[in-house]
Parts: structure tokens; sequence; C-alpha cells
């Protein structure tokens, strides 16, 4: 590439949402040491700071899987996605129903915490360059059991984490009525009953969900979860 190709080639621009502020701040100077040019316009701890505060979703978004919120991972994928992001999400895990569910809805790459430091900071700058990542693909998720509509998806989801909210704590959450909170429920439910598959009790739908990959098992999520 020519001096003048190089000044006219646009500048990456990487957004990273991630729940440590110890990952994120030893990414952003390796990458920066790496990456002078490199556009790290967004760094936040929940998607909810990362929503109020994005106007267009960078180059690549770097992904925290296992944020605990009302979004599941799969539809944040599929959100960037609609806006042209290349999605790498950094975690363990890569080799799961979950990982394999969220490269079908668009996730290029699922770097693994074994990379090391210096490793995770090539492998993102690949991705900002357009380059998959070698090493970090994710294999092919057969379709989902059920195909469930993405509010279905979201409640359901929330129905099935650890601790067990219940549909009129979720309807304040989301800001629906209980009823209409309940009739998702059912409706996904119904998703997976025509299909087979008996989710009658919370455990067992949770159990359907986690084999479809839209929602981790719940050992994974743990390994996650800070000491």
């Amino acid at each position: 590439m020519s001096p003048l190709s190089r000044m006219r080639a646009p500048v990456p621009r990487l957004d990273v949402v991630h729940t440590s502020p110890v990952v994120t701040s030893a990414l952003r100077r390796e990458l920066a040491r790496r990456a002078p040019r490199l556009r790290l316009d967004t760094v936040v701890h929940s998607w909810d700071d990362f929503r109020s505060e994005w106007d267009f979703a960078g180059d690549v978004v770097l992904l925290d899987p296992f944020i605990v919120d009302h979004v599941p991972l799969p539809l944040k994928i599929r959100a960037l996605r609609r806006l042209g992001s290349r999605v790498v999400v950094l975690g363990p895990g890569r080799d799961t129903p979950f990982a394999r569910r969220c490269g079908a809805e668009g996730a290029i790459a699922w770097v693994g915490p074994d990379h090391g430091l210096a490793g995770c900071a090539e492998l993102i700058l690949d991705a900002s360059r357009g380059t998959a990542p070698a090493g970090t693909d994710i294999a092919c998720a057969p379709a989902p059991t059920a195909r469930l509509t993405d509010r279905e998806l979201q409640v359901l989801g929330l129905y099935v984490m650890p601790g067990g909210y219940s549909p009129a704590f979720l309807a304040r959450l989301l800001r629906l009525r209980t009823t209409t909170v309940r009739s998702h429920l059912e409706r996904g439910r119904a998703r997976y009953r025509a299909a087979g598959v008996p989710t009658r009790g919370r455990a067992a739908l949770r159990a359907a969900m986690v084999a479809d990959g839209w929602v981790p098992e719940e050992t994974l999520t743990e390994a996650a979860a800070p000491a």
C-alpha cells in the first residue's frame, strides 16, 4: 500500500462492552501500544450504557458474553449486525451451544481468555482490519428447535435465569403488562411443545433454551463470574 493510500484508509473504530474495568483498561493499553491509529471510541461496562452512548456502533464491537441485564447476548449480536458491525465475543466457552448460536446470529469470532492479553489484542486487531481472527471461529449451529421472536427470546431468557424472575417482576423490568409477559411465556413454550420438547416447568424450559444456545449453561456463567 502506498503512503497516500495509507493516509486515505479509514481508521477503524472499536467499541468495548465488558463488565471488568481491569480487562478493559488492560486491552486499551495493549491496543494503543500495538495500533495507535485505532479509534477506541466507547469503553463501557454495561449494555445500557453502550446503548445510551452510541450513535452508530463501531466497525468492531467487543462484547462480554456474561453481562447480566435484560438483553440476551444473541439479541445484542443480532442488533449490532443489523447496524453493520463486526462482533467479537470475549470470554470463556467457545465450544458450547451458546457460542455456536451467537455465531449463527453473526458473531465473527469468540476470543477466549486462554489467548492471553497480547493474543487477544492481536486477534481484535485482525477483526478491525476485516479479517476473521484465526483460531477463534465458531462452529456452525443447527437451526434452533423453536424459532422465537425477539420479545419471546427476551422474556423466556430472563424467566429461566438462575434466581427465577416472576412474570410480575419481568413486567416491571420490561415495562410491560404482567398479562403480556405471561402471553409471551406461553407462546414461547407452545413453540417448543409443537416441536416435541416439553417445557412445563422452569427447569425444563431452561434446558430447552440451553440446548438451542439461547442462554448459557449455568456452569459456564459460574466459571465466568469474578471470584
